[in-house]
C-alpha cells in the first residue's frame, strides 16, 4: 500500500512582516522617547542641584554686602540686578588637582553685572546661571517703608536711599536662569526666553 505525504512550507505573509516591522518601529520610538525624557530629567536634576548652590552663594554675597548697596540693587523692581554664577577649575594646569569652584560676577576681580569672559569660560564647565534680583513687592504691602512717612507701601520703587528706609529687612525675589554657554544673555533678557530658562524662583532676605 502506497502512502502519499504532502509537504507544505509555511512562510510569513507580507501583511505579517509589515505588522512586525510596525511593532518594532513603535517600540523603538517609545524607547527613544523614554531616553529623551530620562535625559531631560537628569538635566533638570543637575540644574536644581546647581540652583541650590547658587542660592547659598547668593545668600553669602548678601551677608557680606552693605545694606545700602543691596538697597540700591533692588529699590526699583522694574530694573532687576543681575548676578552671574559659573564653575571654574581652580588648577587648570594640573589635571590631577582640577577641582571646580562656584564663582560669581560679584567676586573680587570680576566685573559686576557681566557674564564670564571668554578666558573664564575656557576655564569652566557646565552652564552659566544668571540671577535676577528684584524687590519682592508683596512682602512689603501694607508696611511703612519710609522714615517719617506714615503712608503704607503700595508697590513700585522705594523712596529715597537706604538711610530713609524704615524696615530692618529687604525681601528679594531671586530668579535663576540656566544660560547655554554659546548663548549667554547679558542683562535682564526677554520674558519669553527667561521663562524657558528659569530653573529656580524664590524669596531671599537681606537684613541690616
Amino acid at each position: 500500500m502506497e502512502t502519499n505525504f504532502s509537504k507544505s512550507k509555511k512562510g510569513f505573509t507580507l501583511v505579517e512582516v509589515m505588522l512586525a516591522v510596525g511593532v518594532i518601529a513603535v517600540s523603538i520610538a517609545s524607547m527613544i522617547g523614554l531616553l529623551g525624557a530620562i535625559t531631560a530629567n537628569i538635566a533638570q536634576i543637575r540644574h536644581q542641584q546647581r540652583a541650590a548652590d547658587c542660592v547659598a552663594q547668593m545668600e553669602t554675597i548678601l551677608r557680606m554686602k552693605q545694606f545700602k548697596d543691596v538697597y540700591r540693587w533692588v529699590s526699583n523692581p522694574a530694573e532687576p540686578y543681575v548676578v552671574y554664577f559659573w564653575t571654574e577649575y581652580q588648577n587648570p594646569d594640573d589635571p590631577d588637582n582640577s577641582s571646580l569652584m562656584l564663582v560669581s560676577s560679584e567676586d573680587e576681580g570680576r566685573v559686576p553685572n557681566m557674564p564670564p569672559t571668554k578666558e573664564a569660560l575656557e576655564n569652566s564647565e557646565g552652564s552659566v546661571y544668571r540671577a535676577l534680583l528684584s524687590l519682592y513687592q508683596s512682602g512689603l504691602k501694607g508696611e511703612r517703608t519710609t522714615v517719617g512717612d506714615d503712608s503704607e507701601y503700595g508697590g513700585g520703587a522705594l523712596a529715597g536711599d537706604a538711610d530713609s528706609y524704615a524696615l530692618s529687612y529687604l525681601p528679594i525675589n531671586m530668579e535663576l536662569l540656566a544660560e547655554p554657554r554659546d548663548d549667554i544673555t547679558v542683562g535682564t533678557g526677554e520674558s519669553r526666553a527667561n521663562e524657558e530658562r528659569r530653573v529656580f524662583q524664590g524669596l531671599i532676605m537681606k537684613m541690616r
